[in-house]
């Protein structure tokens, strides 16, 4: 056997143990397991995930662009309109240091100047970093464009995540900190990644998977390439 054709047999038996081996998936994305959600409006609804209403966290009920939504409003009397706190059951998550994702669904109104998140955490913050936040270098602060349109931003957390309730009894909160009115629709609280183009109707959804048949036919077509 020439060198050439011991070559070509390695290459085939490395193909096929490729093959065979099973693939490393990435975890599938399941309510109530990877991720939580709250649905929010004159009746909440939701998955292991509460919006709060507590002292300088009271919304009103509101419908912009026929959806019905939460609305922290402006001008207010005092600090109360300030924030919009949720809170994760303690079931689903409660300690440690997590990497994770809050998605949120906004309408785009200049008359918000900015939102920013805040999140219980081990990092840097007010209150040994239960509020950290832009202003702590966790991210930057979303500063709405003036589209009119509901919108959807995602804040990632890197891995310093704690939730154990102690941002006035809650886990998170979004917050114009005094600075114009903000509406909330759907928040979505997941552990792992989003997809890139986030869907809200088809959130977290997965591509299909590709067939073991289909996997054998791409290997033996990179084989047949490195034959030639």
């Amino acid at each position: 056997m020439s060198s050439l054709q011991i070559q070509r047999a390695v290459i085939i038996l490395l193909a096929l143990l490729l093959a065979c081996m099973p693939a490393i998936a990435a975890e599938e994305p399941e309510e109530g397991k990877n991720f939580i959600w709250v649905d929010l409006g004159k009746k909440s609804e939701g998955v292991l995930l509460t919006q709060s209403e507590q002292g300088d966290g009271v919304t009103e009920p509101a419908v912009v662009e026929g959806v019905d939504c939460l609305e922290n409003p402006w001008p207010y009397n005092g600090p109360g309109h300030n924030h919009m706190y949720f809170k994760i059951d303690d079931v689903f998550l409660f300690g440690g240091k997590h990497e994770a994702w809050i998605i949120m669904e906004y309408f785009d109104s200049n008359e918000a100047q900015q939102i920013d998140c805040q999140y219980d955490s081990n990092g840097a913050g007010p209150v040994g970093g239960a509020f950290r936040g832009a202003g702590d270098g966790a991210f930057p602060v979303l500063k709405p464009e003036g589209t009119d349109e509901w919108r959807v931003h995602t804040w990632y957390i890197k891995k310093d995540g704690r939730f154990e309730n102690r941002a006035n009894g809650s886990d998170f909160r979004f917050s114009s900190h005094g600075q114009g009115p903000i509406w909330i629709n759907r928040v979505w609280f997941s552990l792992i990644e989003p997809p890139e183009e986030f869907d809200p109707e088809n959130p977290f959804g997965v591509p299909k998977a590709v067939e073991p048949d289909a996997k054998l036919t791409t290997t033996w077509g990179k084989l047949k390439t490195l034959l030639k």
